[in-house]
C-alpha cells in the first residue's frame, strides 16, 4: 500500500480498526501533491470533546485508585491516537520531504499504533474500552502551525514527544509504587520508544534546518507562539539523562536547565512572546 493511501485511510477512518490499520508492505512511489487536513474523521463514540475542569487528569497522588489509573491510561491512549493521526497528516502534507524522512515518520506511526493497542490491553484489566471516556483535540489544535517538516518536528517530536521523556518515567514510577507492575512495564516501553522518536526528530531537524541556523534557532522559530519550549519538559519531574540519551547539544540542555525559557541570544528568532 502507498504511504499516501494508508495515511488517507487513517485520517478518514470511522472505525478504530481502520485507524490502527498496519499494512505489511508500504511503498512510497507516488507521494502525490501536498494535502492538508484540518481535522480527522473519528468513530462516532471517539469524537473530540470540549476540555473542562471536570475532565482534569487525576492527580498523581490519587493513582492508588484503580479508576483513576484507568482514566490516566485512557488519556494516554488518546494522546497516542492523536499522534497516529498527526503522523498520517505529515505523510500527506509533506510529499516532497526526503524519502528517508517519510519512511521514518511511517515507522514511528506504526509504533504509535502499537502503543494504542498496548494501552487498550491495559484498560481491559480495569473494565473500560477505548472511547468510554472523553477524548480531546489537543495536538490537532496546532495544525495551522504544521506547514513544514521543520514545524512538524519541532512541535511533535521535540515538544510533545520530548515531554514524554518526563511523563513516562514519572507515571511508571507511580504505577510501580502502587503495585501495578503491568502499567509500570508499559511506561518503561513507552519511554524507550519515545527516546527513539525524539532522536528521530533531533537528527532530522539538524538535516533540514537552514544552513545559517543552529538547530535550536530553527526549533524556536518553528514553534507556535502558544507553545513555549517549557512544554517540552515537566517542571520538577525533568529527566535530564533522557535528553542526554537523545544527544541534544549544550545550548538545548542549558535551555532546559533554565526551565525551558528562551535564551536571550535566541529571542530575535523565536516566535515566543517575550516576558
Amino acid at each position: 500500500m502507498e504511504l499516501k493511501d494508508w495515511a488517507q485511510r487513517i485520517l478518514s477512518a470511522d472505525t478504530l480498526e481502520e485507524k490502527l490499520l498496519n499494512p505489511e508492505i508500504l511503498t512510497d512511489r507516488d507521494p502525490g501533491a501536498p494535502l492538508f487536513w484540518s481535522e480527522p474523521s473519528r468513530p462516532s463514540h471517539m469524537g473530540f470533546k470540549k476540555h473542562t475542569r471536570k475532565n482534569k487528569l487525576p492527580s498523581i497522588h490519587e493513582l492508588d485508585n484503580p479508576d483513576h489509573r484507568a482514566a490516566c491510561l485512557h488519556r494516554f491512549a488518546g494522546h497516542e491516537l492523536l499522534a497516529v493521526e498527526i503522523m498520517a497528516y505529515a505523510l500527506l502534507a509533506f510529499p516532497n520531504a526526503p524519502k528517508h524522512f517519510r519512511r521514518g515518520v511511517a515507522n514511528t506511526l506504526r509504533e504509535e499504533q502499537e502503543h494504542v493497542r498496548l494501552y487498550m490491553n491495559q484498560m481491559e484489566r480495569f473494565g473500560i474500552t477505548f472511547g468510554d471516556l472523553p477524548l480531546f483535540k489537543h495536538f490537532w489544535s496546532y495544525i495551522p502551525y504544521l506547514q513544514t517538516p521543520e514545524e512538524y518536528l519541532s512541535v511533535m517530536s521535540l515538544t510533545f514527544e520530548m515531554a514524554n521523556l518526563d511523563y513516562a518515567p514519572l507515571y511508571g514510577s507511580i504505577f510501580k509504587k502502587v503495585g501495578d507492575e503491568q502499567a509500570a512495564a508499559l511506561m518503561r516501553k513507552i519511554l524507550q520508544d519515545e527516546i527513539a522518536h525524539v532522536s528521530f526528530g533531533w537528527n532530522w531537524l539538524k538535516k533540514l534546518k537552514k544552513e545559517e541556523e543552529t538547530p535550536l534557532e530553527t526549533y524556536l522559530r518553528s514553534l507556535p507562539p502558544s507553545l513555549p519550549p517549557k512544554k517540552a519538559m515537566v517542571g520538577s519531574h525533568y529527566q535530564k539523562e533522557n535528553r542526554e540519551k537523545v544527544g541534544l547539544t549544550k545550548d538545548w540542555m542549558e535551555m532546559f536547565d533554565r526551565g525551558g525559557s528562551v535564551p536571550p541570544q535566541f529571542r530575535e528568532v523565536s516566535s515566543q512572546p517575550l516576558p
